[in-house]
């Protein structure tokens, strides 16, 4: 699923990822913090796009699952607080 064509999204694949809000986009090098969220420690990789009703995880030893409720308002907020970090290295996506 490609970060350009959705105004939000979360993505981690294990080694890299990105936040989007927007025209706002920030590559990720490593894992995002879930704050909130108990297991996101132990998430491998991250799939959040609410636009096309995608959110979901997968933990170190387990299969793609749905993300709980706290998951989601952790991701929910790590996508809106984009704005608000000034500190991180801006990029426009394509």
């Amino acid at each position: 699923m490609s970060l350009a064509l959705y105004r939000l999204r979360l993505y981690w694949d294990g080694r890299h990822g990105a936040v989007r809000n927007g025209d706002d986009t920030r590559i990720l090098v490593e894992p995002p913090v879930l704050p909130g969220a108990e297991s996101s420690a132990n998430l491998e990789e991250i799939d959040y796009a609410p636009e096309v009703d995608v959110a979901q995880v997968r933990e170190r030893e387990g299969d793609w699952r749905e993300m709980t409720p706290e998951e989601l308002a952790a991701a929910e907020a790590l996508v809106a607080s984009l704005g608000q970090q000034p500190e991180w290295p801006r990029e426009r996506a394509a």
